[in-house]
């Protein structure tokens, strides 16, 4: 498996063209070596002839299924990463899934804790998603996810990691961002869903969305794992809701974490 994967990238990194070159001079130069042992092994001391048939034969041979073998490879590979892609983001948003969300969040906890940097981490529920999907259909609700994550994106900074957490619930993590902060731009983000209606041409009126988000934070000088962060963001999130919807709450920063107890997080596989 590894062989493959590196004998894949080094032939994506070539090129179809240089890696044909490089396999038919390759094949020529071992077809011109198998020969010359072959008649000077038969007790001959020049090789005439041989010496064209051993270079253009593989030549033509070599251009023909070298060159067929590595664009194949190349396919095979830009088909794999394209799978890859796809396993990691989620169909309906085009946001990432938790799969590709914790891996990432949890490499940044990790510079956080090294580099003596505050974090924060948001999770988001849209607040009556049930009654969309109950009034106006699926379809209306996959399109409320839709634009959601878009609005999201588009107020959030360019180094916050966005993925959708699973059914209406979307997580974000802010790196080198205080609690302050960290609240600024939850609101922004509420606010960015709360402020217009979803209009669709489907509907006679426009559909009003609004969220819900919790938010926890994590001092300079302090330290927690994320699984911990996102226990804690979660239950803010819940008093949120509890409170009336369209809400951001504050929790607060989850206990210090030792070493040992990060590396018991670490060693588990992600979601």
């Amino acid at each position: 498996m590894p062989l493959r994967r590196h004998l894949s990238a080094w032939i994506t990194r070539l090129g179809a063209l240089r890696a044909t070159m490089l396999v038919t001079l390759a094949g020529a130069l071992g077809s011109l070596g198998l020969t010359w042992l072959l008649v000077h092994g038969m007790g001959h001391s020049e090789m005439g002839d041989a010496l064209w048939i051993s270079l253009l034969v593989p030549i033509p041979l070599g251009i023909l299924f070298g060159g067929t073998t590595i664009l194949l490879v190349i396919a095979l590979e830009s088909a794999r990463q394209q799978v890859q892609e796809m396993a990691l983001a989620d169909a309906l948003t085009g946001l990432g899934n938790r799969r590709r969300f914790v891996p990432a969040a949890r490499r940044e906890v990790d510079l956080a804790r090294r580099h003596g940097q505050p974090l924060a981490l948001l999770m988001m529920d849209i607040d009556h998603f049930k009654r969309i999907n109950d009034t106006y259909g699926h379809q209306v609700g996959d399109l409320a996810l839709q634009e959601i994550g878009r609005r999201c994106t588009h107020a959030l900074r360019h180094t916050d990691l966005l993925a959708r957490w699973g059914g209406e619930e979307f997580v974000m993590l802010l790196p080198n961002t205080g609690a302050e902060q960290a609240l600024l731009l939850a609101e922004r983000v509420r606010q960015a869903v709360s402020a217009t209606p979803l209009l669709l041409a489907t509907q006679k009126e426009p559909i009003p969305m609004t969220v819900s988000i919790g938010v926890v934070g994590v001092p300079v000088g302090r330290f927690a794992t994320l699984d911990a962060l996102i226990q804690f963001a979660d239950r803010a999130l819940y008093s949120a809701k509890s409170d009336g919807r369209d809400k951001v709450t504050v929790s607060d920063p989850p206990p210090q974490r030792h070493d040992s107890e990060d590396r018991r997080e670490d060693a588990r596989t992600p979601v």
